[in-house]
């Protein structure tokens, strides 16, 4: 009696499992899944080492000053083999994020041009790329102010595609207008941060600048160069009106 209760047992056990194993597989296969999948180089490797970032950062205060848009290239992939045909799919701005942290303080016409009402995803690659514009116009150029402003996209299912794996259901965008400082300023002895410096060193970008300088001194070359340009040249900062100097903002009016 014990020995056909265990075959009873096995066999409904058996049964189960091909159940579960038969769902999973629609679970995947039954639709055409998408995600977001931004890859980015990890900064703390000098060789090429990509991770997955859900965030983006874009600084458009080093765009040329009569550029008024930025477009942000986003990757979407498809879960699986390439489609076999052109589908559609959907993004929608998220008031507020459900798997990533933050919320939309961007304001459509202001900071950023409508999304499209459906986007198309191409046969037989792996990966389209979803086209953000961004608007500069009403975003703060103020370093002291430091204005940013949000945008949470979400990626919506529709009849042609499904949503893939949960952590790349959403992506954040984070914008200013700002020179927002390079992490690897305190590298060199540039002195105190400002965007007035900033933008003079990017001026030291040229081949002329490149082949007098001794790569095993490069910095003191850029240090020396930033210093004699700000004591030849009366640079403004705009908010304070006093002088950029390369240790501190000098009062003009001071005796």
């Amino acid at each position: 009696m014990i020995m056909k209760w265990m075959k009873i047992f096995l066999f409904v056990t058996a049964l189960s499992f091909m159940s579960c194993s038969q769902d999973n597989e629609l679970a995947f296969t039954d639709n055409d899944r998408i995600y977001f999948e931004y890859l980015h180089q990890d900064p703390n490797y000098a060789q090429k080492r990509l991770i997955v970032r859900d965030s983006l950062v874009v600084s458009m205060g080093l765009l040329p000053s009569d550029q008024q848009e930025y477009v942000v290239k986003i990757p979407i992939n498809v879960l699986g083999d390439p489609l076999t045909r052109d589908k559609t799919y959907k993004v929608e701005v998220a008031d507020k994020a459900t798997v990533l942290k933050g919320e939309t303080t961007a304001k459509v016409n202001e900071h950023y041009l409508p999304l499209k009402e459906v986007y198309t995803f191409k046969a037989n690659v792996w990966t389209d790329t979803l086209c953000v514009t961004l608007l500069r116009n009403k975003l703060s150029p103020s370093f002291s102010l430091q204005e940013s402003k949000s945008l949470i996209l979400r990626l919506v299912e529709t009849e042609d595609l499904k949503v893939g794996p949960r952590e790349g259901l959403e992506f954040k965008i984070s914008m200013n207008n700002y020179v927002a400082r390079p992490k690897w300023w305190n590298v060199i002895a540039l002195g105190y941060y400002h965007p007035q410096k900033y933008r003079i060193l990017l001026m030291f970008n040229t081949e002329e600048f490149y082949s007098k300088t001794d790569l095993l001194n490069y910095g003191d070359r850029y240090v020396d160069a930033l210093k004699s340009y700000l004591k030849d040249n009366v640079v403004i900062d705009q908010e304070t009106g006093k002088r950029v100097g390369f240790d501190n903002l000098i009062d003009m009016n001071a005796k």
